[in-house]
């Protein structure tokens, strides 16, 4: 008996505990891996950042340009402004035709910027006077051009164009100089940078503080979730994933696997639910008791009833960045409770037995005296025989006695 309450891609339980040689042979052919910590997650997709090495700020906006020109993106009206350093659809306008990713001016600024820390990661973009505005109220730029080694220049002509020069170099989708990429997308500008010195453009550097401080800000990636793959509702932001993914000849990044790193699985009993489903306590097989915070559907389900004390469970877990539980299967419901009554024991009332003295009778014999006949003496009459015949009946009488009345 199982009763999956709420899980987490299947790829990622299976892979729990994989070595990176296990791991590496269940990956299809050409894929790659990288390791960082999740940002966001839409439905379709999620972004993570990576940890950068600790770097001069100057050369980690080289990095991100490098990076970004290498990728050879097109020129798209509003490319790049739904997440900062993530090529985009944009909007209907030049280049757009709701396929192809790419940035526009203000969305490739912002990308580099976003690489060496100056963004923040995955946050939205404004247009180029928007991005003005930002670093000014952080006090990280001011007017008037950088000059020389190592100073950082932005070029703005507000609400039309804007590109930067790093250390020397310009960088963005146009200079005015007819150079960069063939497409109109993001790159390094060696064409003389005609814009750089026209009076539209206003001239904005990064203050020395700025650039003297070293940063260890890495790539915002955006991953397209593929088949089968997902992500635990409950996984919070912050949580360090590992990704295997490939990318389609469109330069879009699939997610073939994603597994959180510290991903932990414990069976036990339950012995406590609250009440409203924010948590759950599991006495371990093995190990001291757990208890987890559970939210969003899982805490539904867990305060509907779904899991009751006495079940036997096994849970996925994370203890950083914070305990999170993702999720909670019933492998075995509480055993049957037999219920054996308690003897009965009846004392029966005492009972009184009154013993029945019997007087033995006593029979006094009768003494029967013996009845004396008396002889009778019968003195004879002198009577005519005649008179003793015919008189003689009446004479005997009815009480029966022997002497009668007589004639």
């Amino acid at each position: 008996m199982r009763r999956s309450l709420f899980s987490v891609s299947s790829f990622v339980v299976a892979a729990l505990g994989a070595p990176t040689a296990a791991l590496a042979a269940l990956l299809p052919s050409q894929s790659r891996q990288v390791t960082g910590t999740l940002t966001q997650v839409s439905p379709y997709s999620f972004l993570v950042q990576t940890a950068g090495t600790p770097t001069g700020v100057i050369a980690a906006l080289t990095r991100a340009a490098d990076r970004i020109a290498a990728s050879d993106y097109p020129y798209v009206w509003g490319g790049g402004h739904a997440q900062a350093g993530i090529a985009s659809l944009g909007e209907r306008g030049p280049g757009h035709n709701g396929r192809r990713r790419g940035f526009d001016c203000s969305g490739s600024v912002a990308a580099v910027l976003a690489g060496a820390g100056l963004w923040p990661a995955g946050a939205g973009v404004p247009n180029d006077a928007g991005v003005i505005a930002y670093l000014r109220q952080r006090h990280e730029i001011a007017p008037g051009a950088g000059s020389g080694a190592g100073s950082v220049t932005l070029y703005d002509q507000p609400g039309v164009h804007i590109f930067m020069n790093i250390n020397g170099r310009f960088f963005g989708t146009s200079d005015g100089g007819g150079g960069g990429d063939r497409r109109g997308g993001p790159g390094w500008l060696d064409d003389g940078a005609a814009d750089a010195h026209n009076r539209r453009f206003r001239r904005y550097h990064l203050l020395p503080s700025v650039l003297k401080a070293t940063t260890d800000a890495g790539f915002t990636l955006a991953f397209q979730f593929g088949r089968n793959v997902s992500l635990s509702a409950n996984l919070p932001t912050d949580t360090r994933v590992r990704v295997v993914y490939r990318t389609t000849g469109q330069g879009t990044m699939v997610a073939q696997a994603v597994t959180p790193i510290g991903l932990r699985i414990a069976a036990g009993t339950v012995t406590a639910v609250a009440p409203d489903g924010s948590s759950v306590t599991i006495h371990r097989v093995s190990g001291p008791i757990l208890t987890l915070p559970a939210s969003g559907q899982l805490a539904q389900e867990l305060s509907s009833g779904q899991v009751v004390v006495g079940d036997s469970v096994s849970v996925t877990y994370l203890i950083s960045p914070q305990p999170t539980m993702l999720s909670l299967t019933v492998t075995a419901p509480p055993p049957p409770t037999t219920t054996t009554p308690p003897p009965t024991t009846t004392t029966p009332p005492p009972t009184t037995t009154t013993l029945t003295t019997t007087t033995p009778t006593t029979t006094t014999p009768t003494t029967t005296s013996p009845t004396t006949t008396s002889p009778t003496t019968t003195t004879p009459t002198a009577t005519a025989t005649s008179a003793a015949y015919g008189g003689g009946q009446s004479g005997l009488g009815s009480s029966g006695s022997t002497g009668g009345s007589g004639v």
